[in-house]
């Protein structure tokens, strides 16, 4: 059988289902399979191990020193706290209107157990392929657990330093999507009005932006609404039957990158959905907006 599915092997290590006769069997004959589940199996005993019981390196001085001067803290606060001889620190008085702005962590993407509506045409290869193929690793699984190991660091750091009673928990990594705006090189070429659905009350925009180098990118400004799950932005056919999804939407305004291959004449409808943490990547049929594109040109 072709190599196994990366986003199957990620389930298998999450422990999420038992493995087939048939996965059993490949798996036990490809080395390349193998590996990869082993290699998630790893990063999941990371994600999960618990901090409490953990025993951490003190960081260097050097990291004591990044921090100071990123946070531009006094010269009397300039020694490394954790080293053997530092004096013990004294309680620091912290002005919130001086205190740098800390961006709010993205929700993660949970863990997909089934196949997309339909996903758009680009240059990727499939998921699945012949044997000698290597498969695709899952970067949502990668992404998590490294998120989450950053995370415990930075609280780790804070604590030790601030001299909190107990560590704070470790929370996902911030969002890495493009800043909503490419600055004046960014040609606007569409534009939608995102009325609210199904008994909510949101409103808000979109803006589809071309980059100096061709990028396409759909900015979405949605307010945050109290939910169950979370939000979900998708491309769509003038009809719904066929959905493309764009990824997971935080708080303001967030811009996603549009896939090259995708014609955005035959996906002109902007949805945002709510999507309830169950592990299914299908649209979960409950819109909170949606609007049509006004293409440009």
């Amino acid at each position: 059988m072709a190599h196994c599915d990366e986003d199957l092997l990620a389930l298998l290590a999450l422990g999420e289902r038992d493995a087939t006769a048939e996965e059993t069997l490949h798996l036990d004959s490809c080395g390349v399979c193998r590996d990869l589940l082993d290699g998630f199996r790893r990063t999941v005993a990371a994600a999960r191990v618990d901090p409490a019981g953990a025993e951490l390196a003190a960081p260097g001085g050097h990291n004591w020193a990044a921090i100071h001067g990123t946070l531009g803290l006094a010269p009397a606060l300039a020694a490394d706290p954790l080293a053997a001889d530092a004096p013990a620190p004294a309680p620091l008085a912290i002005d919130p209107l001086a205190a740098p702005a800390l961006a709010a962590p993205a929700p993660l993407r949970p863990s997909a157990s089934r196949r997309r509506p339909e996903a758009p045409a680009p240059e990727d290869p499939p998921r699945t392929g012949t044997a000698g193929q290597l498969p695709r690793r899952a970067p949502w699984l990668l992404s998590a657990a490294a998120g989450i190991l950053l995370g415990a660091a930075g609280a780790w750091t804070a604590w030790s330093v601030l001299g909190q009673s107990t560590p704070p928990a470790a929370g996902p990594a911030p969002s890495t999507a493009p800043a909503p705006g490419a600055g004046p090189t960014a040609a606007v070429i569409g534009e939608a009005v995102l009325t609210p659905l199904g008994g909510h009350s949101a409103l808000g925009s979109a803006l589809v932006e071309q980059l100096p180098d061709g990028t396409r990118q759909v900015v979405i400004t949605l307010p945050e609404q109290q939910l169950a799950g979370y939000r979900e932005v998708w491309l769509g056919s003038a009809d719904l039957s066929r959905m493309v999804s764009l990824g997971v939407l935080g708080q303001g305004s967030q811009a996603f990158v549009v896939p090259g291959g995708l014609d955005l004449t035959a996906y002109p409808v902007l949805d945002v959905s709510d999507e309830p943490y169950d592990g299914d990547p299908a649209h979960s049929a409950d819109s909170l907006a949606r609007g049509k594109l006004s293409l440009r040109g």
